[in-house]
């Protein structure tokens, strides 16, 4: 009886030393829009807006290499733009992809070139990430699904399921944050593509 008596005072006491460690630390239950990231200087490398981002290369769902600076400034296939959205195939991830084919592609079509990617860091392989697109209805879409396999680009970005990245011509990063409602994908593309 001893012997569980002292148990429970020595549990009693870490958690009130645990407790009272917690009271310097605040939950941030009501969000701001302000980002509080560290400062960034223009140009540099990295993974946060306004840094340039490193080049990468991934298979397409259809094996197909699919590398990042062919798509920038002097590359074999430029584009103005590439968006990257990081999906796991979960509901939220297949309701902002949802999003992006039936609000934002359409809305950006005829304002230059823009290339989107489905990240698949989820399926392991080439053949895994084709049946995720097939199964979830992606197949021929404007979204191109490609594999990351070993994460390397899910790691580069510092992503998470559903973060979007926008990349400009340069290969300056606008945007890497969670997809949330679009908003600021679609001020990137704004501010990067010709009205």
């Amino acid at each position: 009886m001893k012997r569980k008596n002292l148990l429970v005072r020595l549990f009693t006491v870490a958690a009130l030393i645990n407790l009272a460690a917690c009271q310097n630390v605040t939950d941030d239950l009501v969000p701001s829009d302000e980002d509080n990231r560290p400062q960034v200087e223009e140009g540099t490398v990295g993974h946060l807006p306004g840094q340039v981002t490193e080049d990468f290369t991934l298979a397409d769902s259809h094996g197909a290499s699919v590398r990042l600076a062919d798509q920038l400034q002097g590359g074999a296939t430029p584009a103005d733009a590439v968006v990257l959205y990081f999906t796991m195939w979960c509901p939220i991830c297949l309701s902002h992809s949802d999003h992006l084919v039936g609000t934002v592609t359409p809305h950006f079509a005829t304002r230059g070139t823009v290339r989107y990617y489905l990240i698949d860091y989820v399926s392991g392989s080439v053949a895994g990430a084709r049946a995720a697109e097939l199964a979830n209805g992606y197949d021929g879409s404007a979204l191109v699904t490609v594999a990351d396999v070993d994460q390397a680009v899910f790691d580069q970005f510092d992503a998470a399921m559903g973060t979007v990245v926008v990349i400009d011509a340069t290969g300056t990063i606008h945007v890497n944050e969670d997809y949330r409602d679009g908003t600021a994908l679609r001020s990137a593309l704004d501010a990067i593509l010709p009205p």
